[in-house]
């Protein structure tokens, strides 16, 4: 029998697909076996098959073609995920999406006006498209606005022609469920924008943020005349009406970037020191990079940025100059869009001079006036009710973090969630002159993550071998980012009940044990595994302390692992004979019944023994972590209150 059609189990996941919809499970059960005739169990007993069957091609493998392999572990991972769907576990975060039905309606509406064309029927028909097109996804729609280029408008004659380059440039607000998600920072800024090219939409922190960098897209937007407005709430009306635009064009970001890319965006220094145009850059991209050296000029006038109809004759020389030839150049007049980039060349080294001792704008200054009214705008009223620790740990809780000192002496006792001496200690294998090692879990002030306009650091650390102890500090969301991925390291941390400080947060967490065994963790502890494997097996640091480190941590965790193939929460700390067989691999040397190549040999043998005792198994834990009590957690941690 040709080996290749042993995985049919693929196919199964596809009959499974149909009728998950049907069957579909939610709960909160840590095992499924394969005895109970259910749809789960099906599932679990085809998973099952297709590790034993993965396991055998590893030992067999030079027998057969060489993608038979690759062939198995995708079918193993395609059934995990089939698995994950129907026990419920595959629930993860879900981002702001658009009401596809509306979008085509929406850019021919927008394609067919230019501000000055938009009524107040205009102007309802584009917020009923625009409400009915985010309906569903963010919280809400803050503000909508038909961005365009003055200068590009100013010089055509046919308003179909003025709006073939327009934008909706639109700010909207995500659920506090997406905003304060245990996910990694690269799917937050993918969630943070949605990019159509013609519908540019961002959530309220990367509007902010890059406000506050003093992107000109944002600035324009903010800053938008009247007419080009399409949709704003009340929050968002008050804010643009209130803040001062010479604060935000003050800003050396917005300058820097206006002047930057009014020239260098569509050209480049050559060797002579001199800017010239490069010679694919388009009419519109002129029209642009005048817009942009517009900014700058009126910047260093203390005037607003151009978003309003070009008044030609009120220009400065230069771009009055700019201007006509671009009009000139779009009715086909004999001269060479060099021309154009040469004056524009000239009106920025006119504005550089005009900028010469400009009193430009403290960013921390804008980010603390945008960050305020950002809390508020999320918080919509609410209140938050911040995290209180034990008044009885008081005096205890002080003492460590002066002790620990640096950035977690800075902190306050309610930001702390837990403080835990980790590493050999945690495990019960520590040696006299083992390292003190100290994890710290932090809870960030909530106002400050509402309020942030910048990237936060979510970790910090001391180490180093002039330390008299060492510690890595961990806020919450990373943390429960990490217990998402499975992180050996922060689970242990949650299976052990002995440690300096445990704040009732944290107990919260650790109360729920049984949902932190996953096949997911399995998985990480066969990564460790693997790694140290790799690592021996390089012979690399052979005969050095460090070897012997490699194997005596293949064997605690192989012992946790024995746990965890029970069903049970495994202890973390060693004793017993197993302690005392970890601590002579630890002490060394290795000789006699531990010596090098017989201790490999059956470390190695352990570990394959474990891989098919783990493959025999006729149940499985739930794939992933369940998403929903992680963030529900974390959202207690924040304190902030459920909109009603």
């Amino acid at each position: 029998m040709n080996i290749e059609k042993l995985i049919i189990v693929v196919s199964f996941g596809n009959a499974v697909g149909v009728i998950i919809q049907q069957e579909r499970r939610t709960c909160i059960c840590t095992m499924s076996n394969s005895h109970d005739g259910s749809l789960l169990s099906k599932v679990t007993e085809a998973l099952q098959s297709q590790e034993r069957l993965y396991l055998e091609l590893k030992k067999h493998g030079e027998d057969y073609s060489p993608d038979i392999l690759c062939k198995s572990k995708e079918a193993l991972l395609d059934i995990r995920d089939i698995k994950a769907e129907v026990e419920g576990s595959h629930e993860f975060f879900s981002p702001c999406v658009l009401n596809q039905a509306f979008l085509q309606e929406l850019r021919q509406l927008m394609l067919m006006h230019i501000p000055s064309s938009i009524t107040e029927d205009v102007r309802k028909k584009f917020e009923s498209l625009l409400l009915k097109t985010f309906h569903g996804g963010p919280e809400k729609l803050l503000f909508a606005v038909l961005l365009t280029c003055p200068w590009y408008e100013a010089v055509q004659r046919e308003r179909g022609e003025q709006a073939r380059h327009n934008v909706i440039f639109a700010v909207f607000l995500s659920p506090d469920g997406e905003v304060l998600a245990p996910v990694s920072k690269h799917v937050h800024e993918q969630a943070n924008v949605i990019d159509l090219g013609w519908l540019y939409a961002n959530e309220l922190y990367h509007f902010n943020h890059f406000l506050v960098k003093g992107k000109t897209r944002c600035v324009e937007a903010l800053f938008c005349r009247d007419q080009a407005v399409l949709y704003e709430d009340r929050q968002w009306r008050q804010f643009r009406r209130s803040i001062e635009p010479q604060m935000i064009i003050g800003l050396g970001g917005f300058l820097e970037a206006c002047q930057g890319q009014a020239v260098g965006g569509i050209g480049k220094k050559g060797r002579d020191g001199q800017f010239r145009m490069n010679d694919s850059t388009t009419f519109q991209e002129l029209c642009s990079s005048f817009r942009l050296m517009h900014h700058a000029y009126n910047a260093a006038n203390t005037q607003p940025p151009c978003t309003g109809p070009l008044d030609i004759d009120s220009l400065p020389e230069h771009a009055k100059t700019g201007a006509n030839k671009l009009k000139a150049f779009y009715e086909k007049a004999d001269f060479s869009k060099k021309d154009i980039f040469d004056v524009l060349v000239k009106w920025k080294e006119q504005t550089q001079k005009l900028l010469t001792g400009f009193a430009f704008t403290n960013p921390k200054e804008v980010e603390g006036i945008v960050g305020r009214w950002q809390m508020e705008t999320r918080l919509g009223g609410r209140s938050i009710d911040n995290l209180k620790y034990q008044a009885s740990e008081d005096t205890k809780l002080q003492q460590m973090m002066q002790k620990i000192g640096g950035t977690v002496g800075s902190l306050s006792p309610d930001q702390i969630l837990l403080i835990a001496r980790a590493g050999s200690f945690m495990y019960g294998l520590s040696m006299p002159k083992s390292d003190i090692d100290y994890v710290i879990v932090y809870a960030d002030k909530t106002e400050n993550i509402l309020s942030t306009c910048a990237k936060k650091s979510e970790s910090f650390e001391s180490r180093g071998p002039d330390k008299n102890f060492e510690y890595g500090a961990y806020e919450a969301r990373l943390l429960c980012e990490m217990i998402l991925k499975g992180s050996v390291v922060i689970l242990e941390l949650l299976f052990t009940d002995d440690h300096e400080y445990i704040s009732p947060a944290w107990k919260k967490l650790a109360s729920e044990k049984k949902l932190f065994l996953t096949e997911k963790l399995l998985q990480q502890y066969l990564g460790l595994i693997r790694n140290n494997f790799d690592m021996i097996e390089s012979r690399k640091c052979e005969g050095t302390p460090k070897e012997r480190k490699l194997f005596y941590q293949i064997w605690h965790k192989l012992d946790s692992l024995s746990y965890l193939l029970k069903g049970q929460c495994p202890p973390i700390r060693c004793e017993g004979e197993m302690k005392d067989f970890i601590m002579k691999i630890r002490r060394g040397p290795l000789e006699g019944d531990i010596e090098r190549e017989h201790l490999y040999a059956t470390t190695k043998g352990k570990f394959e023994t474990f891989l098919e005792s783990m493959a025999k198994r006729n149940w499985r834990f739930r794939e992933n972590m369940d998403y929903n009590f992680i963030t529900a957690w974390l959202m207690s941690v924040r304190g902030i209150q459920t909109r009603t």
